[in-house]
C-alpha cells in the first residue's frame, strides 16, 4: 500500500489584522491527493488562510507546512500551487495570449501546449484584451493562469461565484475532476458547496477562526436525514441534532449519522416521524449554522 503523505498541515493558526481576529487557532490537515471543500461564511477566514497557505501572509503565530517546505516569505513556495481568487483581476490592456506568456515567465514548470488546448477547451479567444472579457472568461482565464504549470496543490477561492450554468459545469465537473483524478491536493472554498459535493472527499466547516467540523463527504452524502415531526416530541438540542424550521406544532430536524439517528429512535422521540434523505445544498447550509 502506498503511503500517504500530507500536503498540507497547519497547526494553532493565528493571525489578526489590528483588532480584527480573523484565524484563532486553526489546526487542518490534508494529505496528497485530496479534495477537501473549505465552508464557511463570508468573512470567516477562508481567503486569509489561501494566503497564508500560498506564503501571500504570516501568520502571527502557529506552523504551516505546504508540500513539505515551511512558508518563509521567498516564493518558492509559489510555483509548486495553483491559485484561483474569488475576484481574479488581469493587466487589462493585454491580450489572452499576451497574460500567459507574461505569466509563464514566472513559473519553471509551465506548459505551454496545455495552456492552449484549455483555452481551446474552455473556447477563450486568445486576442481578446483581458479588460474586455466577461466575468465567465475572466474565470476561465484564471483557471487556465492556475493549470498550466501542473501544481501539485490547487488552492481555488470561490472559483465558481457568479457564474453561469454552463461555465460552472466547464470547470467544476470537468476541470477540477480532471486534476483531482491527477492526484492533485485540491482546496475548495465554494459558496454552492452541493454543486462540488461529487468531488469532495471531505467537508471542513470554519467559523470564528477555527475549523469547527470535519466530515467525510460521503458520510455528508449518505448519513444525513430530513426528519418531520411533531413539536413536542422534538429531542433536545443535541450534538448531532438541527433544527431545520418549526411551524406551528411542526418542525423540521436535520439528524446527522445512523447511530444518532438508531439513538433517536430507540428512545422513542421519533415515533410517527417522517425519515428522508437530506440533500446536499440543505446538509452543507446546516453545517454552516444557515
Amino acid at each position: 500500500m502506498k503511503d500517504i503523505k500530507t500536503a498540507v498541515a497547519c497547526h494553532g493558526l493565528l493571525k489578526n489584522f489590528g483588532r480584527k481576529e480573523v484565524l484563532r487557532g486553526l489546526d487542518l490537515a490534508a494529505a496528497e491527493g485530496e479534495v477537501i471543500g473549505i465552508l464557511g461564511r463570508n468573512g470567516s477566514g477562508k481567503t486569509t488562510l489561501f494566503k497564508v497557505l500560498l506564503d501571500l501572509l504570516a501568520p502571527d503565530a502557529g506552523r504551516v507546512s505546504v508540500l513539505g517546505l515551511t512558508p518563509d516569505g521567498s516564493g518558492a513556495l509559489r510555483g509548486l500551487i495553483g491559485y484561483v481568487p474569488e475576484k481574479p483581476s488581469f493587466h487589462g490592456f493585454m491580450t489572452v495570449e499576451e497574460t500567459l506568456a507574461f505569466r509563464a515567465a514566472f513559473f519553471p514548470a509551465w506548459d505551454k501546449a496545455k495552456a492552449a488546448q484549455l483555452c481551446k477547451t474552455l473556447e477563450l479567444d486568445t486576442r481578446a484584451k483581458t479588460g474586455t472579457l466577461s466575468k465567465g472568461n475572466t474565470a476561465k482565464l484564471a483557471w487556465i493562469c492556475a493549470a498550466a504549470h501542473n501544481p501539485r496543490l490547487l488552492l481555488l477561492d470561490e472559483p465558481t461565484s457568479g457564474l453561469d450554468y454552463l461555465v460552472r459545469d466547464h470547470i467544476l465537473n470537468g476541470l477540477v475532476s480532471e486534476m483531482a483524478e491527477g492526484g492533485r491536493t485540491i482546496l475548495i472554498s465554494n459558496h454552492r458547496m452541493g454543486e462540488i459535493g461529487g468531488l469532495l472527499d471531505r467537508v471542513c466547516v470554519l467559523k470564528d477562526g477555527r475549523i469547527s467540523a470535519d466530515h467525510k463527504a460521503d458520510f455528508i452524502k449518505t448519513e444525513t436525514f430530513r426528519v418531520g415531526t411533531r413539536q413536542d416530541s422534538r429531542p433536545p438540542e443535541q450534538p448531532g441534532v438541527r433544527l431545520l424550521s418549526s411551524t406551528g406544532p411542526l418542525c423540521e430536524l436535520a439528524v446527522f449519522g445512523k447511530t444518532k439517528l438508531e439513538e433517536l429512535k430507540s428512545s422513542g422521540k421519533l415515533n410517527g416521524a417522517e425519515i428522508t434523505p437530506l440533500d446536499l445544498d440543505s446538509a452543507f447550509k446546516t453545517l454552516l449554522g444557515e
